[in-house]
């Protein structure tokens, strides 16, 4: 599962680290934070790449029991910035989407009122109605 694990890492720390995010990541963080996400157990990748096989955009989640359910938290998605608006959000959901044919509940979080909430919602998702994400600082 870690195989794409620097190519990962470069481009999340090149697309966070600019507008709208401006995040300050530095690649062994990066690289950390997506090992861990990698190698959860049940976890499902996708990923987008141009004609020349230049990596634009990946996905990462984890399928989780919620009673006779399984739920898939989506931990990470993005695409870099120079190639957004040209489809490969949505091939990575839709990757995604037949990978696991049989998920009816999926979540995230993500930053309300951003662009990345606007293609979400584009997609099918919804802000939820009894649930809120609290933070301890």
């Amino acid at each position: 599962m870690t195989d794409n694990l620097d190519a990962y890492a470069t481009l999340f720390v090149d697309t966070f680290n600019r507008p709208p995010w401006n995040e300050n990541w530095h690649p062994a963080d990066a690289t950390q934070r997506l090992h861990d996400m990698l190698t959860t157990p049940r976890t499902h990748t996708a990923h987008t790449t141009t004609a020349d096989g230049t990596l634009t955009g990946f996905a990462i989640g984890h399928l989780e029991r919620y009673g006779p359910d399984d739920h898939f938290l989506l931990q990470e998605m993005l695409v870099h910035p120079d190639h957004q608006r040209q489809g490969h959000g949505t091939r990575l959901l839709h990757d995604l989407t037949r990978q696991l044919p049989h998920i009816t509940h999926w979540y995230l979080l993500t930053a309300r009122n951003s662009p990345a909430a606007a293609f979400y919602q584009a997609h099918g998702f919804r802000p939820a109605h009894s649930t809120t994400v609290y933070v301890r600082p």
